[in-house]
Parts: C-alpha cells; sequence; structure tokens
C-alpha cells in the first residue's frame, strides 16, 4: 500500500505491517540548496530575537547619532535665526513647534528601539515547548517595536528640515538703520534717515538729502521707526 495523508495532518502508520508499505520518491527531491536553506530556516527561530535585538540597538545608536547632529545645527543657528525672524506669530511659533514635534519624534523613535532592543521582563518558562512559543512571541513584539522606531524617525526629519527651511527663508527683520520720525505741533510728520540741530531749526536728513527744516520750538514729538511711510 502507499501512503498518503493530508497537509497539516499526522500520519499514523503505527498499525500497518512493513510489508504492506509502499514507499515512492518525490517528484521534486530536495537538493543541497533546499536542505542547506531548511537548516538556515531551523536555526533562524533560535537566532531571530538576538538578531533584532542587535538591529535595534545598532538602530538606536543611528538615530541618537542623527538627532544630536540635526540638534547641534539648530542650536547653532537657532538663536541668531529666530532673533532675525520678522514676527513672533506666525513664523517664530511656528518654528517653535516643529522643533518641539521633531524632539519628540526623535525622543519617541529612540524609546521604541531601546524597547526592542531592551526586550520585557518575563517569569522563568521551565518547559522546552513555552518557551519557544514566548521566544516566538517576544520576536514577533520587538520586530513591531523597531519598526515603529524606524516609522518615527523618517516622519522625524521632515520636521526638523521645515524647522531649518523656515528659519532661514521666512521673512527676516531688516538690517537697515532705524528711521526717525518727527512731529510737529500742527500735526505734521516728516520722516528721514537722521536729524541734526542748526541754530534753532531740526533738520531732518533723507536718502536724497534734507527732507524738512523745522524749527525747534515747533516739535512735539522724535520717534524711532523700521520705515517711513509714503506719503499719498
Amino acid at each position: 500500500m502507499s501512503a498518503s495523508r493530508d497537509r497539516g495532518s499526522d500520519l499514523d502508520l503505527s498499525g500497518v505491517p512493513a510489508d504492506q508499505l509502499e514507499f515512492l520518491p518525490s517528484p521534486n527531491p530536495a537538493t543541497p540548496d533546499d536542505i542547506r536553506w531548511a537548516r538556515l530556516a531551523d536555526e533562524a527561530r533560535f537566532n531571530g530575537l538576538p538578531d533584532i535585538q542587535r538591529s535595534a540597538e545598532r538602530w538606536g545608536a543611528t538615530i541618537l547619532v542623527i538627532t544630536g547632529l540635526l540638534t547641534t545645527l539648530t542650536a547653532v543657528r537657532g538663536a541668531s535665526d529666530l532673533a532675525a525672524l520678522q514676527d513672533l506669530w506666525p513664523y517664530k511659533l511656528l518654528v517653535g513647534i516643529l522643533a518641539g514635534i521633531a524632539l519628540l519624534l526623535a525622543v519617541a523613535s529612540v524609546v521604541w528601539a531601546a524597547m526592542a532592543a531592551q526586550g520585557q521582563p518575563v517569569a522563568i518558562i521551565v518547559s522546552g515547548p513555552r518557551y519557544a512559543e514566548e521566544t516566538i512571541k517576544a520576536t514577533k513584539v520587538a520586530s513591531s517595536r523597531l519598526k515603529t522606531s524606524r516609522r518615527l524617525a523618517l516622519v522625524m526629519v521632515p520636521f526638523y528640515m521645515a524647522t531649518l527651511g523656515l528659519m532661514a527663508y521666512a521673512p527676516q527683520k531688516s538690517d537697515e538703520p532705524a528711521k526717525i520720525n518727527v512731529t510737529d505741533n500742527v500735526g505734521g510728520n516728516y520722516c528721514g534717515l537722521s536729524a541734526k540741530h542748526e541754530k534753532d531749526m531740526l533738520i531732518i536728513v533723507g536718502e536724497k538729502g534734507v527732507v524738512a527744516r523745522i524749527p525747534i520750538l515747533s516739535v512735539t514729538k522724535i520717534s524711532s521707526v523700521d520705515e517711513c511711510s509714503k506719503k499719498k
């Protein structure tokens, strides 16, 4: 008789006499490569968890280096570039929000990588099948945590780049010196680059020369402005 069984079922031949069994060669005999791959697959069941944990340790170290470089770059340029931005809202606050999100993502990525590398404490298991089951479960958990860490790192980088880009290309405060604005007692406003006192007159000087000559006694207010308003 020939022996056959359904896929995934056990074949019990304990009650069959040996002279009634007929063994036929497989139509697809195993090659040396097949045997080697089967042996490697069997070994991978035992080495899967340590391999993933080592990968997680290297990945966590890589994330720390990348985060350190980006943080250093932000710290070196951040103070001066942030101070040079034109307005508190939206530019300065957006920089703070983007940088904060990037930092939180970086920390979360490192934490998940550490959790994948270190695993979690479990009770001592004395039976082989139970130990194999817990090891396979821990391997899946570590692999999932490592994938989560990598996804968080991928999301982190655009936020860091957006922070640096906003500081570099957002509207900046004017580098030109402040202008002087003079108001007289009849409500007139005169703006220029500077003013000088000559006898009893205040002379306001602009880019194209003297803007106005105002009696000192008629001046009611002198203030500094960023730009001179254009007269209609």
